[in-house]
């Protein structure tokens, strides 16, 4: 019962970094753009965080802050990307590395290395006391009941306004978009900040809550483990909370493993990339939902 619960509790708090930045992967996505450089966005969310609430600014500013460093980066993507016509992937790839190094490289020189303020919980009183899921589910972090609006506000888009089939639309059809008088670029331009924006709130979700500091290479490869989320989920929010929770209950279940057995570490700490291997392995006839021009 009790490791039932903290199971449940450890999986619900892992998973909220890597559903905040899907949802922002989910975006783009379906906007044409994929995101290989996603890893940088979480990085630069998590060290403005990090460095903000250090500070003594308070959590507020930190969280804007970290969405709008992010949502900078997600910019140099969107004019090297779309508006220059560079390759998106190699784009993604420089991101991927410079930015770690660069916040690595910062926290280094920062005199107020340490812990965070700690995040006070907000429960919904009555619910947070059922038994193995109350606490898990009805008793988290500022950043959990943020992911949970936008998950909300973000199927809404796709599904009930005339902006998410814009955005679709592009992805498939940008010439049909271009005809009916809306850019294509300007488009893909606002769901790569969106993104942006989202990852950097995955990454503060990381530095402010899951670890309470920051630490060299916080991200971890999360920001690709976003991307396969997404692909399995076949670009829609119901499926990234899906992927998002399986790899967080794996993340979890390894935690519990390792203390007191003899399994190496290294082991289970590479069970998630085996599994989302084999998914996505077992998922190729999912391209089919793919949005057209991310072949291209």
């Amino acid at each position: 019962m009790e490791t039932f619960e903290a199971v449940m509790n450890s999986s619900v708090r892992l998973m909220i970094p890597l559903l905040l930045a899907a949802l922002g992967e989910l975006i783009s996505e379906r906007a044409g753009v994929m995101n290989i450089g996603l890893e940088g966005y979480m990085t630069a969310g998590a060290f403005t965080a990090f460095a903000v609430a250090v500070g003594g600014w308070g959590l507020a500013p930190a969280i804007l802050l970290a969405a709008v460093a992010a949502s900078l980066v997600a910019g140099v993507m969107a004019i090297g990307a779309v508006w220059l016509r560079g390759n998106a992937i190699l784009v993604g790839f420089a991101l991927f590395v410079m930015l770690p190094g660069l916040a690595n490289f910062l926290y280094v020189q920062q005199n107020n290395q340490g812990a965070t303020p700690k995040l006070h919980l907000i429960s919904i009183p009555g619910l947070d006391d059922i038994p193995l899921i109350g606490r898990a589910l009805f008793a988290q972090n500022v950043f959990y009941w943020m992911a949970i609006v936008l998950c909300v506000v973000v199927y809404l888009l796709f599904s009930r306004t005339q902006a998410g089939l814009t955005v679709t639309a592009t992805g498939h059809e940008p010439e049909t978009v271009r005809k009916r008088g809306r850019s294509p670029r300007m488009v893909q331009t606002m769901a790569l900040l969106a993104c942006g924006a989202l990852a950097g709130l995955g990454g503060a979700s990381l530095s402010l809550g899951a670890v309470g500091s920051y630490q060299p290479n916080i991200v971890d490869g999360r920001g690709l483990i976003v991307i396969a989320i997404v692909i399995l989920g076949r670009w829609s929010v119901p499926g990234a909370v899906a992927g998002a929770f399986l790899i967080a209950l794996l993340d979890a279940l390894k935690l519990r493993v390792t203390q007191g057995s003899d399994i190496p570490v290294q082991l289970l700490g590479a069970l998630p990339w085996v599994v989302v291997i084999l998914m996505l392995v077992a998922s190729t006839r999912m391209h089919s939902h793919a949005p057209r021009t991310l072949t291209q």
